[in-house]
């Protein structure tokens, strides 16, 4: 069986999703959870229902700051962003389209769609960014 690589097939990966429709792009694996630390010592931490350390405070649009930082790149690394969207997106700043994907990121975790990162909403973004 030939080998082929991973760049032949990113390469194919992204040329099929430009085909489809817009292309997703993800945060590197290695930038997830960057800002968790300073996060939870800005606002503190409470446990979520599931016993995770998660922010002290919910998070909607108009929020900002490192723990909105926080919450943009979990979502960029776990579902990804509209290339159109990918500039500028990790701002610290909860507006219109960070409150889009956490609606979709609520709705494909089957979690209350309600754009509130909340203890549920926080758990389940940290679970799959945490190794």
């Amino acid at each position: 069986m030939p080998q082929i690589s991973p760049r032949r097939t990113l390469t194919a990966l992204a040329l099929a999703a430009a085909a489809v429709g817009s292309l997703l792009v993800t945060a590197p694996a290695a930038q997830a959870n960057d800002y968790l630390g300073a996060c939870l010592d800005s606002v503190g931490y409470r446990k979520s229902p599931n016993g995770w350390n998660v922010p002290a405070r919910n998070f909607s649009q108009g929020s900002s700051g490192v723990c909105v930082k926080e919450l943009q790149l979990d979502l960029a690394s776990t579902i990804g962003i509209d290339e159109e969207d990918w500039a500028g997106f990790v701002d610290g700043r909860f507006g219109p389209k960070t409150d889009k994907y956490v609606r979709r990121f609520q709705q494909s975790s089957h979690l209350e769609v309600d754009g509130i990162v909340g203890p549920r909403t926080w758990e389940s973004l940290i679970s799959r960014t945490t190794d």
